[in-house]
């Protein structure tokens, strides 16, 4: 897994902390549809109503695309919250553009991805969010059944959890992100906004989320 500089990646945390993307817990933890429980919450379709930060994010991506990853063929956003960063940065880079669904439509042509892959295209897949990597995967792994090769996923924020650096690596997929939930925690401390015990929470969840108990639980 391959973070941006630590100075933009402190930028896009400020970014985030600033529009309310990233919540965390004080009194109650948040719950995952898998069931695991969270001392932090990360939304970051809230940016697609802030022009200013969402520029930026696009500024930081092309960054990374231009300055580590390379100019691919294709640029793939997930559904859903993948898809407007993915048409930005497709539009800016004139590339071609395609969404992939977390499965098949089960109706129509039962398409999982939309628009046109062609064999042999280098593609990056634009994610907002990644927690464990599983639903990332599923998106590359469609990809890879049309004949296109899978560069990279690069998302925004990655909670750094292992589960994720494990999936990634036994997939063959490297990730790269902009921020983490360990740099946006730091940032937040030297705001004032969290104390080290809430920091300290934060981090033993990121070690182990599964195992990991609210402090006022």
């Amino acid at each position: 897994m391959k973070s941006t500089s630590t100075d933009s990646a402190k930028k896009v945390a400020q970014i985030l902390l600033d529009i309310g993307s990233v919540l965390f817990s004080r009194n109650k933890p948040f719950k995952f549809d898998s069931g695991i429980l969270s001392p932090v919450y990360v939304d970051n379709r809230l940016l697609i109503s802030y022009p200013k930060q969402r520029n930026q994010i696009q500024k930081y991506f092309l960054e990374k695309i231009k300055g580590e990853i390379g100019i691919p063929d294709l640029i793939a956003g997930t559904a859903t919250a993948g898809i407007p960063h993915a048409a930005w940065l497709a539009q800016e880079l004139n590339l071609p553009l395609v969404y992939v669904r977390s499965k098949p439509k089960d109706h129509g042509r039962g398409n999982q991805v939309e628009g046109v892959v062609r064999r042999g295209q280098k593609v990056i897949i634009i994610e907002d969010l990644v927690s464990t990597g599983h639903s990332s995967i599923e998106v590359a792994n469609a990809l890879v059944k049309l004949g296109a090769k899978v560069t990279c996923v690069l998302a925004i924020y990655s909670h750094g959890l292992k589960d994720s650096e494990v999936n990634f690596n036994k997939a063959k997929i490297p990730l790269y992100f902009l921020t983490n939930t360990t740099k946006v925690a730091s940032v937040a401390k030297d705001s004032g906004f969290l104390k080290d015990a809430q920091i300290s929470a934060v981090l033993k969840w990121i070690k182990d989320p599964k195992k990991w108990k609210h402090p006022k639980s």
